[in-house]
């Protein structure tokens, strides 16, 4: 018996080990950044049986077969858009910028246009919508008075009674006439089950999962999420920004110290022809069908803005398809670029080595960064891995306020005095390359100045980072920290 147990110890051993080889081999064929490649390396020698659990659930990405058919829905989904030349951009973005009297972030401009293919576009009207409760109601009214169709996409749609109602009210526009699309992600939307999914395809919701989780279908692969959050309505009004539906996501009791705090962005103008675009292909992504050729062709047909509207905006979409990472690359373009400060909210804050070097050259060059997070967010581990960077964003001089009153769930960067980047992504390595996010890179001085107001304002409500909040911390806690900071390509 005991040279069967044994036996058994030795062949145990060997599997192991061959596992472990095996594993490892796929990790540095697949894995092209060193920190992530390391991470999984390092839980393979720790851990060999549960990293290969999770590796083979988050880390195993069917890339290459996903992206290519990603990539085809733009063409498949009737969305040829012509690229534009590198010079017809350059020359159509600085005349834009000339004439609304828009200095300096000439580069990034011309990157985040050159992602896409399209210069910045004029003739839009950009409004604010400070936490859910108002943008709720704003957005009620726009599909209230929806009379063709309405495209809804979110990553989270709680079934709780704030999730409900909105559906309802989708039903009842849908029995209407009004065709209505919807879009949420199989994993953030969990309880979304098929059940009701047949119930609200029979009230006339055109309802679908984006990536269904699926064991043997998706190869255990979750990590390829749709984080996008977008409301059209008759391609006159659109929304976006970091909310999602559900009762986790209202302020509470209290407006003036909001439980949880975000930020909507309302847009009206040309600007919404590339966020039906959007819409148009993850629809054709998730359903392998178009969306009908009115609504396709009438992309560009949106309701312009007042006439003295001083905003140029430009849609940057991120995703695992796309090359350059847009949303990470355009956000260091900002840095290198901006003169006089960068003003950051941030729910989820893990930077990687790039963006930490690229906030800290800002500082050097004179930037006054600022970054505001929860002090306690709604994902406790991510807050772990955060609290790993704060020393060194106080030895670079960076100031880090954290929201007491709860959740600051707003996602933007403010740079100087005419520059927003906002929408959907966190500054963490989810949104930075995994995700599909949706933001908006925005040249309007009166926003600016708006949001400035803004986070001045929720500034009162933070604790500042104190040198004794970095200094004489226990061992436990901070070895506790940074083995979580290992695994921060992996949250």
């Amino acid at each position: 018996m005991g040279s069967f147990q044994s036996d058994l110890s030795e062949l145990s051993q060997v599997v192991t080990l061959i596992l472990s080889a095996v594993l490892a081999a796929h990790i540095l064929v697949k894995k092209q950044e060193p920190v992530v490649c390391l991470s999984w390396i390092l839980g393979v020698a720790l851990f060999p049986l549960l990293t290969a659990i999770f590796y083979v659930s988050f880390g195993v990405n069917p890339f290459e077969q996903y992206a290519a058919r990603k990539r085809a829905s733009k063409h498949l989904a009737s969305l040829k858009l012509a690229r534009k030349s590198r010079d017809e951009i350059a020359a159509t973005n600085r005349q834009l910028m000339t004439q609304m009297g828009y200095l300096g972030f000439d580069r990034t401009a011309m990157w985040a246009s050159m992602l896409h293919g399209q210069h910045l576009q004029s003739g839009n009207d950009c409004r604010l919508h400070v936490n859910s409760t108002n943008a709720f109601r704003a957005i009620r009214g726009a599909i209230e008075q929806a009379k063709d169709y309405i495209l809804i996409q979110f990553y989270q749609i709680q079934v709780d009674s704030v999730g409900i109602q909105f559906l309802d009210l989708l039903a009842a526009k849908a029995q209407t006439g009004v065709r209505v699309h919807v879009l949420f992600d199989a994993l953030g939307s969990y309880g979304i089950d098929k059940r009701l999914i047949d119930d609200y395809r029979k009230k006339g919701l055109k309802m679908h999962r984006f990536l269904d989780v699926h064991p043997i279908k998706r190869r255990f692969q979750i990590n390829w999420r749709n984080h996008r959050k977008l409301v059209i309505c008759d391609g006159q009004v659109a929304f976006t920004g970091g909310f999602n539906i559900g009762k986790l996501y209202l302020e509470g009791d209290d407006p003036e110290r909001p439980k949880w705090f975000d930020l909507i962005f309302q847009v009206n103008g040309p600007v919404i022809g590339n966020l039906t675009a959007l819409f148009a292909e993850d629809w054709h992504f998730t359903t392998g069908r178009s969306l009908p050729a009115d609504i396709i062709e009438g992309r560009h047909d949106s309701a312009k803005s007042p006439s003295d509207s001083k905003n140029l905006l430009q849609v940057v979409a991120s995703g695992p398809s796309e090359n350059n990472a847009p949303f990470y690359s355009t956000l260091i373009n900002l840095f290198h670029e901006a003169r006089a400060r960068v003003w950051i909210m941030t729910p989820y804050f893990v930077p990687d080595k790039e963006l930490l070097h690229a906030m800290r050259m800002a500082v050097v060059r004179g930037v006054n960064v600022k970054i505001i997070v929860p002090r306690h967010s709604n994902h406790p581990i991510t807050d772990t891995c955060a609290h790993s960077y704060f020393s060194e964003l106080h030895t670079y001089g960076i100031e880090l306020l954290r929201y007491v009153p709860g959740v600051c769930h707003g996602k933007l960067i403010m740079a100087d005095d005419d520059v927003v980047l906002a929408g959907s992504s966190n500054l963490d390595y989810r949104s930075f390359f995994l995700n599909f996010e949706t933001d908006l890179f925005i040249r309007d001085r009166a926003l600016t100045d708006e949001i400035a107001g803004i986070l001045t304002g929720v500034a009162k409500h933070c604790v500042p980072l104190l040198p004794s909040d970095v200094t004489n911390r226990r061992l436990g806690r901070l070895l506790f920290r940074r083995i979580m900071r290992l695994f921060a390509p992996l949250m």
